[in-house]
């Protein structure tokens, strides 16, 4: 739990946009998720394969209103805005983010095939052939498509001139990188605010913590894992040797990477043991609690959540990848109090009935009611258990369990692990008490 009255701002930002260069198959996706809560949901705008070209140009045109950019976008992006914004990527082991890729396009072949038309027609090319083609076989055969999803794509992106090239390419488009490519991908890396590792996680979004100035993330779920995809060890001879030629440029990039994110990881914990050893035994200010109702249209002040999503006129976002969720609220004035949960849709329908709710730690009676969005949860709160009025309070939320919804739905892809999707949070005092 984070402590009372945290602040979730990122205070690194001050009014620069976060760009996100979300690497293909580096477990982006979680980490967008993760950093999506931070914002509100009008203040995120993302790139995304579907876009046209007329839409695309229109949020090229439009980056600067936005506080969180995403997508798959290159390096290149960062010339669209007139004041730099604060960049951040992750990488992958080549080889490793290379068999998560040709996975990944084996099990979407389907879906990629039935898009078709025309700027994707290359890319549902190169789809349908992996999906009919061993990994190895795809290298020898494929060898442009090969290296257009499994190659050098992370120097490709920190070092390419051109932010449409990925969206439009046609059959003759290459991932080619030179070594002044790699020069350059080097430096634009070095450039970044933030940099991770897939490989190291936990660290990368320590460090993301600490250059944002913003309280620790939360867990990273595994929201667009490939699964039950082979292991690199158990690959043949021939095929290993074929991804480590493949892969040379991201592989130099990749170490690079290493050193920078161990030598950044060291003046982080230098800084903060001088910071320890400084500080000043008066208390630290405090931040004001978020006000008695939340509706999920603002940064979400608590973790163990997904990014904001909208039905309507309404935003709400899911719980997960863990079981346990918390959200702060203030204390209304009043003197006996109730605790009210919107609940949009759950991954079971007896989650409603069996959930773990807490105030300040101390678990609540339940009862659930049917409105018109979903359901409502409610439950009293003694007045004891709260603090006085304008003062924050943790809620906790936990379900029996978190689900893939692709694992119940063969139809769909969403690989997030849900548990409930909220759109209202009110602690409310009962009227005429």
């Amino acid at each position: 739990m984070p402590p009372r009255g945290a602040d979730s701002r990122m205070h690194a930002l001050a009014d620069r946009t976060l760009f996100f260069l979300h690497l293909p198959k580096t477990a982006g996706t979680s980490l967008r998720e993760l950093l999506s809560c931070r914002f509100g949901g009008a203040d995120i705008l993302a790139f995304e394969r579907t876009d046209s070209p007329e839409l695309r140009r229109q949020k090229l045109a439009s980056v600067e209103r936005f506080r969180f950019v995403h997508g798959h976008m290159p390096y290149a992006l960062v010339e669209w805005w007139k004041r730099r914004p604060f960049v951040m990527t992750v990488l992958r082991d080549p080889v490793e983010r290379a068999v998560s890729s040709f996975h990944y396009m084996q099990r979407q072949a389907t879906a990629v095939m039935q898009m078709v038309g025309g700027a994707a027609a290359a890319r549902a090319r190169d789809f349908e052939a992996a999906s009919r083609m061993s990994l190895g076989e795809f290298i020898r055969r494929e060898p442009r498509a090969a290296a257009r999803h499994l190659g050098n794509l992370q120097s490709w992106f920190l070092a390419t001139p051109n932010v449409n090239e990925r969206f439009e390419y046609g059959d003759d488009h290459t991932v080619s990188v030179s070594n002044l490519d790699l020069e350059r991908a080097k430096e634009h890396l070095a450039a970044c605010d933030a940099v991770g590792l897939t490989e190291r996680m936990s660290e990368s979004t320590e460090l993301l913590a600490y250059s944002l100035h913003t309280r620790p993330f939360g867990e990273v779920s595994s929201a667009n894992r490939s699964h039950r995809r082979p292991a690199v060890a158990d690959l043949d001879d021939a095929t290993t040797a074929a991804l480590i030629d493949l892969t040379a440029r991201d592989r130099e990039l990749y170490a690079f990477a290493s050193a920078l994110v161990e030598e950044r990881r060291r003046a982080m914990m230098r800084r903060l043991l001088v910071l320890d050893a400084d500080r000043s035994p008066t208390p630290g200010r405090a931040f004001p609690a978020p006000p008695p109702v939340f509706t999920f249209d603002s940064p979400i002040p608590g973790d163990g959540w997904y990014a904001p999503e909208r039905a309507g006129d309404r935003w709400f976002s899911w719980t997960g990848p863990t079981c346990e969720s918390s959200i702060e609220v203030a204390s209304p004035p009043g003197t006996e109090f109730v605790l009210k949960l919107g609940v949009l849709h759950a991954m079971r329908s007896e989650f409603l009935s069996t959930l773990d709710l807490r105030v300040n730690g101390v678990r609540l009676h339940v009862w659930t009611e049917s409105d018109a969005a979903g359901h409502v949860l409610t439950a009293s709160v003694p007045r004891a258990l709260i603090g006085p009025p304008g003062e924050g309070n943790w809620i906790g939320i936990r379900v029996p369990r978190v689900i893939r919804p692709c694992e119940e739905d063969p139809g769909t892809y969403d690989s997030r692990l849900l548990g409930i999707a909220v759109h209202r949070i009110e602690l409310a005092a009962i009227e005429g008490k």
